[in-house]
């Protein structure tokens, strides 16, 4: 008998060849749950947080499917953009794009003000101030050396930006932000205010100029402390309130998301495909914010029989008008879409942000160095992920990983990013899938992210009994870090929609918060509740592990 070496190859290839892997547990006294382990960390609001899920089973279980619900305080990467190829000048405040130039295809337009932009010299924090034909001004000029024609830009599909020639007085409870470039406009009420004197709550209740914002301060901030210098750098938007005393932030409808579309039997059916309509079916409107003109402009990548890219010419709240017909094959069971490139702070394709760890009883006859199923013993390994976006950043291609992935098939009706999961035979996937309305119950209630795998393989790789399934109590736990471990090329501070996220981060909400889990076997449930509750602090607490090490 010949026990399993830690870290060994094999114990990997284990993993991957198996038809389907039981959530696993420790060997003794395992329950079918997922409600007495797990962490966040940092439990901070804001902040970047990991988050991990610990799951367990009893002998004579099998899982194969599980959906992890995030609390509603905490975000995932969504956001969308567009590219642009312009030419710009050493230490010039100025774009000049070269394609496209057709509206219809995507080119500049006064929707542009105010976005974010990111690209080779383009300086961190930089949005669009103005735009006039194809050129576009910038609020700040462009490094000193690097500039070129050919630049590919990124266009964030965003107006959550960063100011950074701000002052601020205050005078009781509000306080007045100037700034020459910001572009206030009355879209900008309910955005949040960060960086500079402001704390968590903070937040947009007027604008009365193109250059001044009201902002009503956090609760307990004392007036005399909100004052600021110019030129301070403030985040505007990183936060959307939907009333100027909501507690809690909510998803705002006035940015653009990056998302997949899909149409299964298992997922069910995402959307239509028309003409040049496309229409989100009610599952996907349940899982989606509503659409707005934010997505004009976006490309659009659909495939059925054939895959076509194009660029939403128009929007309602459930649907975009395209500039290219829709392919034959879709159906209600066929077709996959993604709206929306990757933004700046988006992960890079294939970047690391995922380990799932397990204990199990290997076979011996599928992996040799494991000792007899007899001998009651667990090994222990562990797998890694990569992030994948809705849409490859060329934007003419799905972005998702589906050739020989188990779980492709049942990719959900809407996701806004995948977690790509090689092994040495084969590959599997899980999806984070927004879930505005409906879906497990979370503290506090509200719209949330879920962590979706359809096809958790398992099964094969260990010892079962006769009846076929695992004989041993088994453990499972999946680490979702905050950011990619990874990130190339890097992009300048500041850049990017400051609304959104590089993987996960907890919102401007203290207190306790949970999640919730459901485990299945296909489409029987074996156990569903509560993750374990996690105490978020407020950013002044001492420094401590409130939630766990995440």
């Amino acid at each position: 008998m010949r026990r399993l070496r830690f870290g060994s190859a094999v114990a990997a290839v284990a993993i991957a060849t198996a038809g389907m892997i039981p959530i696993l547990a420790a060997p003794a006294g395992a329950a079918n749950t997922c409600a007495t382990s797990g962490s966040m960390f940092p439990a901070l609001a804001p902040s970047q947080s990991g988050w991990k899920v610990a799951c367990t089973t009893d002998a004579l279980t099998k899982i194969d499917n599980v959906v992890f619900a995030d609390t509603s305080t905490a975000s995932w990467h969504h956001g969308a953009a567009r590219t642009v190829v312009a030419t710009l000048a050493n230490s010039g405040t100025t774009l000049t794009v070269t394609a496209p130039l057709a509206p219809a295809a995507g080119a500049l337009t006064a929707a542009d003000v105010r976005r974010p932009v990111s690209g080779t010299c383009i300086s961190g924090g930089a949005f669009i101030t103005a735009v006039s034909g194809n050129v576009a001004t910038l609020s700040k000029a462009n490094a000193a050396t690097g500039c070129a024609a050919g630049t590919t830009v990124t266009i964030e599909h965003s107006t959550s930006r960063s100011i950074q020639d701000a002052s601020c007085a205050t005078s009781g409870t509000a306080s007045t932000i100037t700034s020459a470039s910001a572009k206030f406009d009355a879209s900008d009420i309910g955005k949040s205010v960060g960086g500079g004197p402001y704390i968590v709550g903070a937040r947009i209740t007027a604008v009365p100029s193109a250059t001044t914002a009201t902002v009503k301060l956090a609760a307990g901030t004392a007036g005399a402390t909100a004052a600021c210098t110019a030129p301070d750098i403030l985040q505007i938007g990183g936060a959307y309130y939907a009333t100027p005393t909501a507690a809690a932030p909510s998803w705002a409808t006035n940015d653009a998301w990056s998302f997949a579309l899909a149409n299964n039997s298992t997922g069910g059916q995402g959307f239509t495909c028309s003409g040049t309509a496309l229409g989100l079916t009610a599952t996907a409107q349940a899982l989606l914010p509503l659409l707005s003109s934010q997505y004009v402009g976006l490309k659009v990548v659909v495939a059925g029989t054939t895959t076509v890219t194009s660029t939403v010419t128009a929007a309602t709240a459930t649907g975009l008008t395209l500039s290219a017909a829709c392919p034959a094959g879709i159906s209600a069971t066929a077709g996959k879409a993604a709206v929306g490139q990757p933004g700046a702070n988006a992960p890079r394709a294939g970047n690391t942000m995922f380990k799932m760890g397990s204990l199990l009883n290997l076979d011996p006859s599928l992996v040799t160095t494991a000792d007899d199923c007899n001998r009651n013993t667990t090994e222990g390994f562990a797998v890694i992920g990569s992030w994948e976006n809705p849409m490859n950043p060329a934007g003419n291609a799905l972005g998702y990983t589906a050739t020989a992935v188990l779980g492709a098939a049942t990719q959900p009706a809407a996701s806004v990013g995948q977690v790509y999961i090689p092994t040495a035979v084969v590959a599997f996937a899980g999806y984070l899938r927004p879930q505005r309305t409906g879906g497990l119950t979370v503290v506090p209630a509200g719209s949330h992210f879920e962590y979706v795998m359809p096809t958790l393989p398992t099964g094969l790789s260990v010892c079962k009994t006769a009846a076929a399934v695992p004989a041993n109590a088994t453990a499972l736990a999946f680490t979702f870090n905050p950011q990619v471990l990874t990130q190339s090329p890097a992009v300048p501070t500041g850049s990017g929609n400051v609304s959104d996220v590089t993987v996960r981060s907890l919102g401007p909400v203290t207190g306790n918060v949970n999640g919730a889990y459901q485990i299945k076997n296909a489409t029987t449930v074996v156990n569903s509740g509560n993750l374990p509750v996690c105490a978020v602090a407020a950013t002044t607490a001492a420094a401590a592990f409130n939630c766990g090490n995440g």
